[in-house]
């Protein structure tokens, strides 16, 4: 994926010597992993946000826009995102279709972060609310008597 926009080879060859960089542990060992990043490399996040572009990004962009009846929206900030669609059948195979297009590249969602909810300004209850980047977001009538989201870390 990086070959695709880099050309500089001395680039790509310090990239590889860190994705195969050991992991020094507490007790002095040094782990080397299979695959992925080292966890907290200076590398690591910038290696993501790459990858998950052709994984995820892309994948939404020019198969699961181009299949949904309604609107479609992905936010992503690194490897965490909320995926908004005007209809449920949309979401539903979104949700079934995402853990198959993960697991062609070795990534899984982490369940206990995971969730279809419904989030519509014209039905506030029941009033459910999600977090995203440490925020909690959550419909609320303002005092004009008209709904808005509110944001709330």
């Amino acid at each position: 994926m990086l070959a695709e926009r880099i050309e500089d080879g001395a680039l790509l060859q310090l990239i590889g010597k860190w994705l195969k960089a050991g992991v020094l542990e507490e007790d002095g060992k040094v782990v080397h992993p299979a695959t992925g990043t080292p966890q907290g490399g200076i590398v690591s996040p910038v290696l993501a946000n790459i990858y998950l572009h052709y994984v995820l990004d892309l994948w939404f962009e020019h198969r699961v826009k181009k299949q949904s009846q309604g609107d479609v929206f992905m936010m992503r900030f690194a490897d965490d995102f909320v995926c908004a669609f005007q209809h449920q059948e949309d979401a539903d195979r979104f949700e079934q279709e995402l853990a198959g297009r993960l697991g062609k590249f070795g990534l899984a969602v982490a369940p206990d972060k995971t969730r279809t909810l419904s989030f519509i300004r014209c039905k506030p209850e029941p009033n459910e609310a999600f977090e995203f980047l440490g925020f909690e977001f959550r419909w609320v009538r303002r005092r004009t008597g008209r709904m808005g989201v509110r944001r709330r870390n």
